[in-house]
């Protein structure tokens, strides 16, 4: 049985997330399912909700400390890294298998797969008998961005955990007693996960990215059409990718505050701001521009129409 001082104890590392804490909490000195199924946008806890959950059945308050119980998907895949890409995917699944099948030296033997839904439709039917019917001395903890990309007979055998982006009171409470500047500027970027907020607070050189593409957004607000190609000017698609996050997340916080008519403080200087119907038209297109990138587009071309589009949509 987990030892509820201890589960207490470890789920306050987990900044936020009350109501999935709660849920973890009651669940887990029930007696709990033996899958359970973290859902929620990238950096925002999951991985870390996972080896709280995985400390916890082994009664150990040092979550960062490898348990021999305690079995990790992704570092069995690191370690087929040298196998061939077919080979590597069958080869973790194989050994992940064979592992969370041994018996435990203790109570559990605790698997966590992160990002279950970007396995390959291979590799997610070969784990799928031991996620369905895992032994009884197994627990399972996945997590996932997309729950409709979870295959539906591993949802509902799962107990299944929502996890939120962090509000930005919640990223400025964490960074209260911590020596970091710029926190309003890492607040914006990050946008509720506070994964990216500690990347950024640690990265200056990503913080002056992000910084620039902040500009560069208030520069397509005011139809400086000439600023807007200079940010176009982008060869690494990774880079232009992160733009079109960046940009999208400006563009639904401006939608919200011009709901909620609240004051934006971000966009100060900014004149004559693009009513809601302008605003939903680019969303759509940085929606389009996102998956032209992933899907193999020339980069400076994509980014290049962005801006063109922009200034028209805007």
């Amino acid at each position: 049985m987990v030892e509820k001082k201890i589960l207490n104890t470890n789920l306050k590392l987990l900044v936020g997330q009350e109501m999935a804490k709660e849920l973890v909490s009651r669940s887990l000195e029930a007696g709990g399912c033996s899958t359970y199924l973290l859902v929620g946008p990238p950096h925002v806890g999951k991985g870390l909700l996972a080896r709280i959950m995985a400390a916890s059945w082994h009664n150990a308050i040092d979550i960062g400390k490898p348990n021999l119980d305690t079995i990790v998907f992704d570092e069995i895949l690191s370690a087929n890294s040298g196998e061939g890409e077919d080979n590597k995917w069958k080869k973790t699944v194989d050994d992940t298998v064979h592992l969370i099948n041994l018996s435990p030296h203790r109570d559990y033997r605790v698997l966590i797969v992160g990002d279950v839904d970007r396995l390959s439709v291979s590799a997610a039917n070969a784990l799928l008998k031991t996620l369905e019917e895992p032994p009884k001395h197994a627990r399972i903890v996945i997590t996932a961005q997309n729950i409709n990309a979870v295959l539906p007979t591993v949802r509902s055998r799962a107990q299944i955990i929502r996890l939120h982006s962090l509000s930005d009171d919640e990223i400025r409470d964490y960074f209260k007693n911590k020596k970091v500047k710029r926190i309003e500027e890492i607040i914006l970027l990050a946008n509720g996960a506070l994964g990216i907020a500690d990347d950024l607070a640690k990265n200056e050189e990503r913080l002056e990215q992000g910084v620039a593409q902040v500009e560069a957004f208030k520069a397509l607000l005011s139809k400086d059409l000439i600023k807007g190609m200079v940010t176009a000017n982008i060869k690494d698609r990774a880079v232009a990718s992160d733009l079109v996050t960046t940009w999208t997340n400006l563009t639904r916080r401006l939608m919200v505050a011009e709901l909620r008519d609240k004051p934006i403080s971000w966009l100060t200087g900014v004149k004559n701001l693009p009513d809601e119907r302008r605003l939903a038209a680019f969303l759509a297109r940085l929606q389009e521009a996102d998956g032209a990138l992933a899907g193999g587009a020339n980069v400076r071309v994509v980014a290049e129409a962005l801006v063109l589009g922009a200034n028209k949509d805007l």
